[in-house]
C-alpha cells in the first residue's frame, strides 16, 4: 500500500489503484447472470437494493445484486451518522468493461456484500447521471493516489469527507481492502475524521498568486504551445503515455487558431491521420471508441460514447475544410451516419449515451472481433483470401477473440467484407438513456455538418435535437436524461445548460435558421442566474458533500469545460487570480474562445 501525504501528517493509508490489471485479471469469460446462490440472498434483500427497475441502465444492471445498494440523496450522510457507518460510493457507467468485471467478481459475491452491508452505507451511482459527485470522487483520488478510473470507488466518513480510493480489485483483494478499512475505523475513528477533514480543505484550498497576471487569448496560445511540444508524441500523435484518447477540446481549440507553429500543425495532422486509419476507429460500423490501452492506436476499449463521436465530428469537419482533406470529411460522414444508425432513439427523438465494451455474452470487444473460423464462415473464398494476407491471419490473433477489422486495398471487395461483417444494431448492448448535454454537442455536429457537407438529412436532425432540446431545457425542473421511454431521469446541471446553449448558437450559425431566438435569450439570461453565485460557477447538482464547491474556471476533460462556454455571460468570472490555473493551458483549451469575448474586462500583459 502507497502511503498518503499530506501537509504536517502521513494518513493511515491509501489503495493502490490497479488501471491495466490485465496481469491480475481473470481471463474467462463472464457471466452476465447472477449466480444461483446470489438469486436466493436476493429473495430476502431485494426490498434493500434501492436500484431494482431504475430507469439507468447502469444502475438497473445492479438491481439484482444481493448488496444493499442506495441512491445518492441527502438521506445517506443522515443514515451514516446515525448507524456510524462508513459510506461506499461505487461509480461507473454502464458501457465501462471493468465496471461489469467489478460486479461478477465482486457485488455477485454473498459474503462480499453480507460484509458490505453489515458495515457500509453502499451508494451506486452512475456517472453519467452525477457528474459533479463523480468529479468530486475523481479529484480525490488522483489528489490521493496518482491515478483514477472506472469503477470508481471512494469511502467516505459518515461525515461525508473521503478518506480512501480505489477502482478495480479482485474480489480477494477487495474483501483485504475492506476489511482493513473497517478495522481502522473501529479503532481510529476520530484521527481518520479529523485526518479526511483536513485533506478535503487542502485539496479546496487556493493557492494565492504572487504576482498575478492578466491573462489574454495571445498569452494562453503561446502557453498551449509550449506545454504541447512538451507532451506531444510526433510518431503517432496524440499525447504521450501508454494510452491514447481522442482529447477532442484540445484538437478543436488548436483547428480554431488561425496560424499554428509548423511542428504542431504537422503533429495534429499525424493524430488526425492515426485516428481515423488505426484502431480507435470502427472501420466496420462507423464511430471512435474512447480510447486505446496502448500509445500507438491499435487496441481500442471498446466502449462508444456519443460526446467523443459528436466531438470527433467537429473535429474532421473543421480539418477537412482546413486542410483540404476529402478523406477528414468522409470520416466526420462515417461517425454521423454510426450516430444516426446506432444511438439515435426515435422515441426519445434524441441520442443515446454509449455502446457497451462487452457483448451480451460479457465478453470484451465481441461485437466488433473475428475469429478465423468465423471469417471463414462468413466470407467468400476471395475475400477471404485478401484479408488473410492483409491481417496475417497466418499469425496469433492480437486478441483472445481474434482480429479488429482494417480496410483492405480493394475498395469495391472492402465494401462487401465491410457489410458481411457487420453485428446488427439491436444485438450491441446499448445505455438507452439519452443525455441532454451530450445531445447539445451533437446539436453543434449535425448543424455544422448541414453548413460543411449540405446533406439534408443533417439539417432535419439538427433541426428535430434543436425543437427538443430547446423545450426540455426551458422547463421548471429540466432532467439531465430521458430513459428510453421518455421518462425523465437525474437533474440537468450547468452542462446540460451550456451545451445546449452552444447547440442552438451554433444551429442558428450554420443554417441561418433564427426561430430559437427566443430560447437563447432565455437560456443565456437564465444560466448566470441558476449557476454563478459567490464568484464562481455551480454545476447545479445537489450539493451533499462538504468539500463540494464551486469553481471560478473547470478545467476541459475529454468534453469541454461547461464554464468555458458560458464565462462570456459573466466575463468578470476570469479574474487576474486564474492566470496560475490558466497557466496550465493544456487542461483549458477551450478557454482560448472565452478570452476573445473578456479580454476588454481586464488590462492585459502583452
Amino acid at each position: 500500500m502507497h502511503v498518503l501525504k499530506l501537509p504536517g501528517l502521513v494518513a493511515l493509508f491509501t489503495l493502490t489503484p490497479i488501471l491495466s490489471a490485465s496481469a491480475q485479471i481473470s481471463q474467462s469469460p463472464l457471466n452476465p447472470n447472477v449466480s444461483e446462490t446470489s438469486q436466493n440472498l436476493v429473495q430476502t434483500s431485494a426490498n434493500q437494493n434501492q436500484l431494482n427497475n431504475h430507469p439507468s441502465p447502469y444502475l438497473a444492471m445492479h438491481g439484482q445484486d444481493p448488496v444493499n445498494w442506495k441512491l445518492w440523496g441527502k438521506s445517506i450522510l443522515k443514515q451514516a451518522q446515525q448507524e456510524n457507518k462508513l459510506v461506499f460510493i461505487s461509480s461507473g457507467y454502464f458501457a465501462c468493461h471493468w465496471c461489469h468485471v467489478m460486479q461478477k467478481e465482486n457485488y455477485h459475491n454473498l459474503a462480499t456484500a453480507n460484509y458490505l452491508n453489515q458495515h457500509f452505507i453502499s451508494v451506486k451511482i452512475d456517472r453519467e447521471l452525477n457528474p459533479e459527485l463523480d468529479k468530486t470522487l475523481i479529484e480525490f483520488a488522483q489528489k490521493t493516489t496518482g491515478q483514477a478510473g472506472w469503477p470508481q470507488h471512494v469511502i467516505l466518513t459518515p461525515q461525508g469527507y473521503p478518506f480512501v480510493a480505489f477502482i478495480y480489485l479482485p474480489n480477494p483483494s477487495f474483501n483485504k481492502t475492506l476489511k482493513r478499512i473497517v478495522e481502522l475505523w473501529q479503532k481510529q475513528p476520530n484521527q481518520i475524521t479529523q485526518l479526511a477533514k483536513l485533506a478535503s480543505q487542502n485539496q479546496s484550498s487556493k493557492t494565492p498568486t504572487e504576482q498575478p497576471l492578466m491573462i489574454t487569448q495571445k498569452s494562453l496560445q503561446q502557453r498551449l504551445f509550449k506545454q504541447l511540444n512538451q507532451l506531444k508524441d510526433d510518431f503517432s500523435g496524440g499525447l504521450k503515455g501508454t494510452s491514447k484518447f481522442p482529447e477532442a477540446p484540445l484538437l478543436n481549440a488548436l483547428l480554431k487558431i488561425h496560424s499554428l507553429p509548423s511542428d504542431i500543425e504537422e503533429w495534429l495532422i499525424t493524430t488526425l491521420d492515426h485516428m481515423q486509419t488505426e484502431h480507435l476507429f470502427d472501420h466496420i460500423h462507423g464511430g471512435f471508441y474512447r480510447y486505446t490501452v496502448d500509445p500507438n492506436w491499435q487496441t481500442p476499449h471498446f466502449e462508444k460514447m456519443a460526446y467523443d463521436n459528436a466531438l470527433l465530428v467537429n473535429t474532421y469537419l473543421m480539418a477537412g475544410k482546413r486542410f483540404n482533406r476529402e478523406d477528414y470529411l468522409k470520416t466526420a460522414q462515417k461517425t454521423l451516419s454510426y450516430l444516426q444508425t446506432h444511438l439515435y432513439s426515435k422515441k426519445t427523438q434524441l441520442f443515446q449515451s454509449s455502446q457497451s465494451a462487452i457483448n451480451k455474452l460479457a465478453q470484451e470487444g465481441g461485437d466488433y472481433l473475428w475469429s478465423k473460423t468465423q471469417l471463414k464462415q462468413t466470407l467468400s473464398k476471395k475475400e477471404y483470401q485478401f484479408i488473410y494476407q492483409a491481417w496475417s491471419l497466418n499469425e496469433t490473433p492480437p486478441y483472445e477473440l481474434g482480429w479488429h477489422p482494417m480496410p483492405i486495398q480493394s475498395k469495391a471487395d472492402w465494401e462487401n467484407i465491410k457489410i458481411k461483417l457487420q453485428t446488427p444494431k439491436q444485438q450491441i448492448p446499448v445505455d438507452s438513456k439519452s443525455i441532454l448535454g451530450w445531445n447539445g454537442l451533437l446539436l453543434s455536429s449535425f448543424s455544422q455538418a448541414w453548413q460543411v457537407l449540405n446533406k439534408p438529412e443533417y439539417q432535419t436532425y439538427a433541426t428535430r435535437l434543436a425543437t427538443k432540446l430547446s423545450t426540455l431545457i426551458l422547463q421548471s425542473s429540466p432532467p439531465r436524461a430521458l430513459a428510453k421511454n421518455g421518462e425523465p431521469i437525474g437533474e440537468a446541471n450547468l452542462q446540460d445548460y451550456a451545451f445546449i446553449l452552444k447547440g442552438l448558437e451554433d444551429y442558428q450559425l450554420f443554417t441561418q435558421d433564427h426561430r430559437f431566438n427566443q430560447a437563447v435569450t432565455k437560456l443565456k439570461n437564465l444560466i448566470p442566474q441558476k449557476f454563478y453565485t459567490n464568484n464562481s460557477w455551480q454545476y447545479g447538482a445537489t450539493k451533499i458533500l462538504p468539500q463540494q464547491k464551486g469553481e471560478s474556471i473547470m478545467v476541459d476533460g475529454p468534453i469541454p469545460s461547461p464554464a468555458a462556454l458560458v464565462s462570456c455571460l459573466k466575463p468578470k468570472s476570469i479574474t487576474p487570480q486564474q492566470d496560475k490555473l490558466l497557466a496550465q493551458a493544456i487542461n483549458y483549451p477551450s478557454y482560448l474562445e472565452t478570452l476573445n469575448c473578456i479580454h476588454n474586462t481586464v488590462n492585459p500583459v502583452k
